[in-house]
């Protein structure tokens, strides 16, 4: 917890407040996602690529070849990019809030914080789906990286085969079906994975409850009240989680005990449900003015990624 010692210190614990104030449920992939603190500028794990073999051959056999599984370095940047949010207050609205009474002028800062807290979740919350590495997204590197059919965390799957999830996609959106998402689910079954939730758009849970709009299941309704909505939906078993930050025409099938947020704790940042956030006032060049930047340095680890995640994408 900061000491008020000074401005910046007092700024971080409205910080504090706001992040606890502002409930993660509405931004469903940071609430549900393990998350964790790097030290290091770079995350590094070792991955299990696979290729040990298995030969069959009579007891009197000399053994003269050996096959293990291909263990290597995977990798991604954390530290180095940002997503901040800027703000700035006169000093005469300063000088009126202290005037104004008690807690006014928490409200004034507490105002400007949560606003710049909610963009930065609310841009973070698209980047763990869409970002591909570019500075601009925070570096971020997204669940539609770790599914697409290239090379993740420096690993290629054109050399190392088994690192590719299952992926299914298509040159043009296809009406969602009962149909594909068996597929799906067969695709991952066969790669000897799991998933333990479903990540898609509004858009597409709606066209998911579709599927079974003429069917009623439980026509029983309770207290007089007449619902034609689910209140909630799940597929073999898993939920479906809904999420207004979710890529387009796609579905992302988690194993989510794979799957980790980090963010990159340094000397002024400090833990934020599960994330480093740092405030810092800088440099003004109107004697009227303060300025503040709120930050966070985020990576998103898909930790065995033929294991822990797999897309249906391309779809409506």
């Amino acid at each position: 917890m900061a000491v008020i010692a000074s401005a910046i210190n007092s700024l971080q614990l409205v910080v504090d407040e706001e992040v606890a104030s502002l409930q993660l449920n509405q931004y469903p992939v940071l609430n549900r996602v393990q998350k964790k603190v790097a030290g290091q500028k770079v995350i590094k794990w070792n991955a299990n690529v696979g290729g040990a073999t298995v030969t069959g051959e009579a007891t009197t056999a000399d053994v003269s070849t050996f096959s293990e599984d291909s263990v290597v370095s995977a990798q991604l940047a954390i530290g180095t990019n940002r997503l901040r949010h800027s703000f700035q207050v006169q000093k005469e609205d300063i000088e009126e809030a202290k005037n104004a009474g008690r807690g006014a002028l928490r409200d004034l800062f507490g105002y400007e914080v949560q606003s710049g807290v909610r963009a930065i979740l609310e841009v973070l919350s698209g980047y763990i789906y869409s970002g591909t590495g570019l500075a601009a997204q925070g570096g971020v590197v997204g669940m539609g990286a770790a599914v697409a059919a290239a090379a993740y965390a420096g690993i290629d799957p054109a050399t190392y085969t088994l690192w590719a999830p299952y992926l299914n996609t298509n040159g043009t959106n296809r009406a969602l079906t009962a149909a594909l998402l068996q597929t799906v689910e067969t695709g991952i079954a066969t790669k000897g994975s799991n998933f333990t939730a479903i990540y898609t758009s509004p858009t597409i849970v709606a066209a998911y409850k579709a599927l079974f709009a003429t069917s009623v299941l439980n026509p029983q309704l309770n207290n007089g009240i007449a619902d034609l909505g689910f209140s909630g939906v799940s597929y073999a078993g898993r939920p479906i989680i809904q999420d207004p930050y979710c890529t387009a025409n796609a579905m992302y099938f988690v194993n989510e005990s794979e799957v980790t947020l980090y963010t990159y704790g340094q000397s002024n940042t400090q833990n934020n449900n599960g994330m480093q956030f740092a405030v810092e006032q800088l440099p003004s060049s109107n004697p009227d003015a303060l300025k503040y930047a709120i930050y966070v340095k985020p990576q998103l680890q898909v930790k065995t990624r033929n294991k822990g995640i797999a897309g249906l994408l391309a779809i409506q």
